[in-house]
């Protein structure tokens, strides 16, 4: 299937790609920070037609998918379902690859299949939640530039009288309340703020660890290209074959604050997690230092994966699917269905706007006057990019009927369709336009360079090198001490 991708992007531009070759041998010939794996899901989006072997079918959505694993590298290829639409099987394969990398980072922690954890609707810890897979942001850029390790959970003093089994950690700053490029925060229908975090896997966390790219010192003395790690499929073609790498994942996830008692009916909705909130006081937060303890339930995420065959990263955004409204099927009335950021009782209140000031949240998180974020999704993708993430969602979702996850749906994935253009670095994203209602509330449209567009949002993430330098599409490095 690499083959079919391969010649897509031959087919679609040739040659050139700016940072993506340089350093990280050094790092690698020191120890293997992008390890093999033996268990890279190579399920393909399309299979060969049992009544016709030379065309290609959907690969059935069954719950085998439940349990196959995360891709190391994408899988999809040019022909299959649309005719002489090379780029829309591309998306489709793309969307597909998606849906298995949300499943296989959204089951439980301890091993078990998604679905099957003790907590309503089969909730439980998940692989991304587990510090033996993933690393917040905050344990990772410390105070003062300090050498981050891998094994530890850092739990702020304000907490550890609240710290207890299966309890998390988020530490708030800037980037916890205010959407990107200081835009705003995101209010609730019940007055609380939405929440953000960061988190990465073992092999960015080893690539910044090795190059000492934790603090801004060790960013000025980096003199070579930031290139992580990149994900990679077995070759298959070598006896014995090659083992695959997972390389570099980072995520993004938003959150509501649910009260146990007024949202007791709403929890088994939302894949949620107890969670000590620290306000480190100023300069960083207005409130603090305090800890308080506050049930999330995850209402948004976007995953970045680096792969050999989209170095500017895949990008894949799903949603609770209570979020808000389609604009253009807003249906006014009480009896509407009830959504985390809209109200349908509210005639007057304007889409999408920021709230008034003071931004800062206190720590209580409830916002200080009555203002409610009323958000409704602009549908800026393509009808057809709209019509198969729409099928896709219906059949992944029927898999997962019964669990949680059944209420959480992909908005679409945004990928390279010509990494190696000689012109734009971003690789030609495709669909151009991306936004996660939670995440880029108030940057959704169709706007160059304003309206939110993962790739060319990210492709201006630099280090704090002097000068700055490309970071590899990831403002992670820009939040070094």
């Amino acid at each position: 299937m690499r083959g079919s991708r391969s010649l897509a992007i031959g087919i679609l531009g040739m040659c050139w790609l700016v940072g993506f070759t340089g350093f990280s041998a050094d790092a690698q010939t020191r120890r293997d920070i992008n390890p093999p794996l033996a268990t890279c899901d190579l399920t393909p989006d399309t299979i060969a037609d049992p009544k016709d072997p030379s065309k290609r079918i959907a690969q059935p959505v069954t719950p085998a998918l439940l349990t196959s694993g995360q891709p190391c590298e994408e899988v999809v290829s040019t022909d299959g379902l649309l005719p002489n639409d090379p780029l829309g099987n591309l998306q489709r394969g793309f969307d597909f690859y998606s849906w298995l990398t949300f499943i296989a980072v959204s089951s439980p922690a301890d091993g078990k299949t998604i679905g099957q954890g003790p907590r309503p609707g089969g909730d439980a810890l998940t692989e991304w939640e587990s510090l033996k897979n993933y690393r917040p942001l905050a344990d990772v850029m410390l105070p003062g530039g300090a050498k981050p390790t891998w094994g530890t959970r850092i739990v702020p003093n304000a907490c550890k009288k609240l710290d207890g089994p299966g309890k998390t950690v988020m530490q708030v700053s800037e980037e916890a309340w205010n959407q990107p490029f200081k835009t705003g925060p995101l209010i609730d229908q019940s007055g609380h703020y939405a929440l953000f975090d960061i988190l990465m896997n073992e092999p960015m966390f080893e690539f910044i660890l090795d190059n000492e790219l934790y603090s801004v010192a060790g960013q000025r003395q980096f003199s070579h290209e930031i290139v992580f790690p990149e994900g990679i499929n077995p070759d298959q073609s070598k006896k014995p074959p090659d083992a695959g790498r997972m390389g570099a994942v980072m995520l993004k996830t938003s959150w509501r604050v649910l009260d146990p008692v007024k949202d007791k009916g709403l929890i088994a909705k939302f894949h949620t997690a107890d969670t000590l909130i620290y306000f480190p006081g100023p300069p960083r937060t207005a409130a603090g230092p305090i800890c308080v303890e506050k049930t999330l339930g995850l209402v948004g995420i976007h995953i970045g994966h680096k792969t050999a065959g989209s170095p500017q990263w895949v990008w894949s955004t799903f949603e609770q699917i209570d979020n808000a409204p389609d604009e253009s099927s807003v249906a006014p009335g009480p009896s509407s269905p009830r959504h985390n950021f809209f109200n349908a009782a509210c005639k007057d209140c304007p889409v999408n706007e920021t709230p008034p000031q003071p931004w800062d949240p206190p720590a209580s998180l409830q916002f200080r006057s009555d203002f409610r974020s009323q958000v409704v999704r602009k549908k800026d993708l393509p009808q057809e990019v709209v019509d198969e993430v729409t099928d896709l969602n219906r059949q992944f979702r029927a898999i997962l009927k019964g669990t949680v996850w059944e209420n959480y749906e992909l908005i679409t994935t945004q990928w390279p369709s010509d990494a190696k253009n000689p012109i734009d670095p971003t690789g030609v994203p495709a669909p151009t336009y991306l936004a996660n209602t939670t995440l880029e509330t108030y940057s959704q449209g169709t706007t160059p360079l304003a309206s939110s567009s993962c790739m060319a949002c990210h492709g201006n993430a630099t280090t704090q090198h002097i000068p700055a330098t490309a970071s590899d599409f990831t403002y992670i490095l820009e939040k070094a001490q």
